[in-house]
């Protein structure tokens, strides 16, 4: 998929941009701008591409993208078919890296600047933090001045400290904060390097050296995942980006994804996606 660059123009009274975008459907290419932007879907649901991630979206998603990390939101075909006048809508909020600068250094700042340390791999809210944070940019579509600016701040130091947030993009894996966290990022670099190999959890649990049944445990308490959830998102993924940025086959590419049987792989797209593999590349643009 071709990615273009996007010019954001800032409003000439305010230091960042807050929008509500609301359309029949999503219908901006894949893109990047050198901004911070925070994507709150009001209405509507499909898939988003970010960066090397693709997944699922519906109203209540949120996420937080660092400058530079390319994006779309692609409609379902229910929403295109719709005659609705507001079947896809956001609340998008856009600022430059310029902004905090002078702030981001000082003790105050500490956990935010973390926060912009991590956005550049994209950061999915957790769902208590959206539904807060929906709130006050609802609100701050109606506010100005020093109000609008303390909204920001606000927003950015409750993402900071939101313990649901999930990095999007595999890359992104932080220093571990202690052992068990090591062990995880261990297996999640295994899993990117090797999820196209016929590999489980027994695997991973000797890339963790652990013992099976204690590795399938620890995984699941840190991730919310088992092993073999992680791996087939891995997968999906790939042919998400196989689909959209290629003329492969949906055979050649759940082979090159790691599935040797055609019809499980159709199953893991559905449950994943919600769509078919040929649905979903027949999905050209979006937000």
């Amino acid at each position: 998929m071709k990615i273009q660059a996007e010019k954001i123009i800032f409003p000439a009274q305010s230091a960042f941009k807050l929008i509500k975008y609301s359309v029949p459907y999503f219908n901006m290419g894949f893109h990047h701008h050198p901004e911070y932007e925070l994507v709150y879907i009001t209405h509507g649901s499909g898939v988003r591409n970010i960066g090397n991630s693709v997944h699922k979206y519906q109203a209540g998603d949120m996420v937080f993208l660092g400058p530079d990390l390319a994006h779309v939101w692609l409609s379902s075909q229910e929403n295109r078919k719709k005659k609705s006048r507001r079947e896809a809508e956001a609340i998008v909020l856009q600022f430059s890296t310029d902004l905090l600068r002078s702030l981001i250094n000082t003790p105050e700042f500490f956990e935010i600047k973390n926060l912009f340390s991590r956005a550049p791999f994209g950061i999915q809210v957790g769902e208590q933090a959206a539904i807060m944070i929906g709130r006050m940019m609802r609100k701050m579509l109606s506010v100005g001045g020093v109000d609008r600016v303390q909204g920001l701040i606000k927003i950015l130091d409750i993402i900071s400290r939101d313990e649901q947030q999930a990095l999007l993009n595999d890359s992104g894996l932080l220093p571990p904060k202690n052992k068990s966290d090591g062990r995880i990022n261990s297996v999640h670099q295994f899993v990117v390097s090797c999820y196209a190999r016929n590999i489980s959890s027994r695997d991973g649990a000797r890339v963790a050296k652990m013992e099976h049944s204690a590795f399938c445990r620890l995984f699941k308490a840190k991730t919310k995942k088992t092993f073999t959830q992680v791996l087939n998102e891995k997968r999906i993924d790939q042919a998400c980006q196989r689909l959209l940025g290629t003329q492969l086959s949906v055979t050649q590419i759940a082979y090159e994804v790691g599935y040797s049987n055609l019809g499980h792989f159709y199953k893991q797209f559905k449950n994943i996606m919600g769509t078919t593999p040929v649905k979903f590349k027949s999905q050209k643009n979006g937000f």
